[in-house]
């Protein structure tokens, strides 16, 4: 003879699986008493005792005048295993952006595993295709060479057939069809060259990153900016770089050549801050003094804008919210993560690295 299962255990394994496949996550609200009765066209009492299975458990848990949250740690919640792959790690904007992923991901009881590139083509492909062998539930990542075209897209593709989410940090690939969280680059880029404008700069150069789109992106919103206030691009001030070239431009035999690049301009926006504190140490070691012979805008408000000999003007980076957002979103069930595209705008901090040149000394 076939015993009947009464509805509330039917409820309530069902509710213990959902939580099991990540439908309500640790710390986040179970579905109410009233969601359960039109769900299941059950009665009030019926979805009150199918939860209360669960609050024995120890799975859940009652907050008055609240509702009932999926407690950390259950045996009932199943532990995910979220990919992450940044360029770097261990210093500039990077640990924050790591802070905030791991700060989400421990909250919501799931763990993360760690790799680099060192925006290095091969080793996105190498990492990439780890993390498919390791079946993990997620990736949040940093693509490598964004302005470039790319040689790993079809490993991309297969993360999407595989229906493991993938969230693209600080840049993407443009001809994916993705999901990215970024800065908006092209208003940084705006405003750094405004600053220099509203402070009387008319003939500005710059040094920017072109195997990046954040470079791109910067670059365009500079030029947009020179040319709706009428002036002129002094295209001979401008200095490109890839990131095997960085340590060559800066090096003690190169230098001279930037110099020479800016000389006639009175202010310059740098790519980032690491630019911007070799540019300086590079024009601390000419005679050169920053900012009353040269103005300097950089990006990210990093660390270093603030601890450098001369404390940086520098446009916003999200930092650790940025981290947090991607973890948020990788959580979310893949079939919500068609397209998601969150921009963050950016501000400029005012610092010492830039002046007012109409101004007396």
């Amino acid at each position: 003879m076939t015993v009947k299962v009464p509805k509330y255990q039917e409820v309530a394994e069902w509710l213990k699986e959902s939580i099991a496949a990540g439908v309500f996550m640790p710390g986040g609200k179970l579905i109410s008493e009233p969601g359960l009765c039109k769900k299941f066209g059950i009665s009030r009492h019926t979805a009150r005792a199918a939860i209360a299975i669960l609050e024995q458990d120890g799975i859940v848990s009652r907050k008055q005048g609240s509702g009932t949250y999926v407690n950390h740690f259950t045996s009932g919640a199943r532990r995910k295993k979220i990919g992450i792959l940044l360029t770097y790690a261990d210093d500039y904007i990077f640990p924050t952006i790591i802070s905030g992923i791991e700060e989400v991901l421990s909250e919501q009881g799931h763990g993360m595993s760690l790799s680099l590139t060192h925006n290095k083509v091969q080793n996105e492909r190498n990492q990439l295709l780890s993390f498919l062998s390791d079946d993990i539930d997620g990736l949040i990542v940093e693509a490598v060479k964004s302005a470039l075209p790319s040689p790993n897209l079809d490993i991309y593709d297969e993360f999407a057939a595989r229906m493991i989410p993938c969230v693209f940090i600080n840049t993407y690939h443009s001809s994916l069809d993705c999901n990215y969280i970024i800065n908006n680059d092209v208003t940084g880029g705006r405003l750094a060259a405004r600053h220099l404008i509203e402070n009387g700069h008319d003939r500005i150069g710059g040094i920017f990153k072109h195997d990046d789109i954040q470079g791109s992106f910067r670059y365009k919103g500079f030029v947009k900016e020179l040319y709706d206030h009428k002036l002129t691009l002094c295209d001979n001030s401008i200095v490109w770089y890839c990131t095997e070239t960085l340590d060559k431009l800066f090096c003690s035999d190169q230098v001279g050549f930037i110099l020479e690049r800016l000389n006639g301009v009175s202010g310059v926006v740098c790519y980032n801050d690491q630019v911007s504190v070799r540019l300086i140490q590079a024009c601390i070691k000419a005679g050169m003094n920053v900012p009353q012979d040269l103005s300097v805008v950089s990006f990210d408000n990093s660390n270093l804008s603030s601890i450098t000999s001369v404390p940086l003007s520098s446009i916003t980076h999200p930092g650790a919210e940025m981290g947090r957002h991607a973890a948020r979103l990788i959580l979310k069930n893949s079939n919500s993560l068609q397209s998601v595209h969150h921009i963050f705008e950016p501000q400029l901090v005012v610092r010492c690295s830039t002046r007012n040149i109409s101004s007396p000394l």
